[in-house]
C-alpha cells in the first residue's frame, strides 16, 4: 500500500486510534493503542474503444492470436487508460465503452500466472456483468500478458469456455513459448537452468526481484535459457528462452540473477554506464556504438517468439512463430557486425 493511499484514506476519515477517527497522518501513537483502518478503494475508470490497428496472426469465434508491438500495455490500469491492448479489442470485437473494476497500481505489466488468477474477461458485451446502477463491467479476456515493452505473441479468449480452458493449459505448463532476447555480457554455459522464487522488491515496488527457491518470500518460478549466438566479441548475447512458469518480469528477473541483464532493460541495469562497457569489453564496439544502438532499441531486448496451444474447442494443436520486430532485428545485426 503507498504512502499516498494510507495519507488520502486517513483525511477520509477512514483510520481511527482507539475507536476515534484520525484527521492527521502525523498523529503520534503510543504503546497500547489500538489502530483500526480502512483503504479508499481504487478509482472506477473506464475502457474506451479505439482504432488501433491490430497485427492479427489468427482469428477464430473463440479466440485472436496477437502480435503485440512494443510500447503497448496490455490492460488499462492506472497511468494507461488509453492505447492499451483491451482499448483495441474492444473496438475490433465492436463492444462498447465499458466500466473496469477498479484495481490498484502495480507497475508494469504483469505475465501468465497474474493474469490467470484475475477475474480477467473479454467476453461480449452480452456476457459482461452488470453493476448495482446497470453499467457493465469490464473483464477483458487476456489470457496470459507480456510486459509494455516486450514485442511478440500473445493470444486472447472471446469466450468464456475458450477463456477457462486457455487458462487450464496455461496452468498445466502445456503450453509451449520461447522468448528470444539480448543479454549484457555472453553466459559461461551455453545452456542453463534458473530456478528462484520472485517476489516484489522492498525498495521499489513496480520492481520484482529473485528470492531463495522454495522459501517464504514470493512464488517459485523457473526458465530454461540456451546462447544462440555470443554477440559484440563476446560483450553480449543472443539467448533463448522457455517459461516453466509465468511470475511477473521472470525473463528480465533470472536474467539479472544471474549477471547478464537484457539489454537496454535499465529497471533491471541493462542501460546503465556499468552495461554500457560490459558490452564494449568484447572490442567489438566502443561505448558510444552501443549507447547509439541502446537507445535506437529503447526497450528491454526481449520479444516473445512462439506460442502454441491446444484450441479450446476442436482441441487441434495451434503453433506460431512471429520474427522480431525492426527495432530488435537491427540491433542485432549491428552487435553482429554486419
Amino acid at each position: 500500500v503507498s504512502r499516498a493511499k494510507v495519507q488520502a484514506s486517513i483525511a477520509a476519515g477512514l483510520v481511527a486510534v482507539n475507536g476515534r477517527p484520525v484527521s492527521k497522518a502525523g498523529q503520534q501513537l503510543r504503546a497500547g493503542d489500538t489502530v483500526t483502518a480502512s483503504l479508499l478503494p481504487p478509482p472506477p475508470m473506464q475502457a474506451i474503444p479505439e482504432p488501433i490497428p491490430l497485427d492479427i496472426k489468427y482469428e477464430d469465434e473463440h479466440l485472436l492470436v496477437i502480435n503485440k508491438p512494443a510500447g503497448m500495455v496490455v490492460h488499462v490500469a492506472p497511468g494507461h487508460h488509453t492505447g492499451t491492448l483491451v482499448n483495441a479489442l474492444l473496438h475490433h470485437c465492436s463492444l462498447p465503452a465499458l466500466d473496469l473494476a477498479p484495481t490498484e497500481p502495480g507497475g508494469d505489466e504483469e505475465e501468465e500466472e497474474s493474469a490467470q488468477l484475475g477475474s480477467s474477461r473479454l467476453l461480449s458485451s452480452s456476457s459482461a456483468s452488470s453493476s448495482s446502477s446497470g453499467s457493465r463491467i469490464l473483464r477483458p479476456g487476456i489470457v496470459h500478458r507480456i510486459d509494455k515493452g516486450t514485442s511478440g505473441l500473445i493470444v486472447v479468449a472471446k469466450t468464456e469456455t475458450a477463456l477457462t480452458r486457455l487458462q487450464a493449459q496455461f496452468k498445466a505448463r502445456t503450453v509451449d513459448r520461447l522468448y528470444l532476447s539480448m543479454t549484457v555480457g555472453c553466459p559461461s554455459s551455453r545452456s542453463g537452468r534458473v530456478e528462484t522464487n520472485i517476489s516484489r522488491d522492498p525498495g521499489d515496488r513496480k520492481r520484482m526481484a529473485a528470492a531463495p527457491y522454495g522459501g517464504t518470500r514470493g512464488r517459485t518460478a523457473a526458465s530454461s535459457y540456451q546462447v544462440l549466438e555470443p554477440l559484440a566479441g563476446g560483450g553480449c548475447a543472443l539467448v533463448q528462452w522457455k517459461l516453466d512458469t509465468g511470475r511477473t518480469h521472470q525473463i528480465r528477473v533470472h536474467a539479472k540473477h544471474m549477471g547478464h541483464p537484457l539489454l537496454a532493460d535499465d529497471t533491471y541495469g541493462g542501460g546503465g554506464p556499468a552495461a554500457l562497457s560490459a558490452v564494449a569489453k568484447g572490442g567489438a564496439r566502443s561505448v558510444e556504438e552501443v549507447k547509439a544502438c541502446l537507445e535506437r532499441l529503447g526497450r528491454p531486448a526481449l520479444h516473445a517468439l512462439t506460442l502454441g496451444f491446444s484450441h479450446p474447442v476442436s482441441g487441434k494443436r495451434l503453433s506460431f512463430e512471429q520474427p522480431p520486430p525492426e527495432d530488435f532485428a537491427s540491433a542485432l545485426e549491428q552487435l553482429r557486425g554486419r
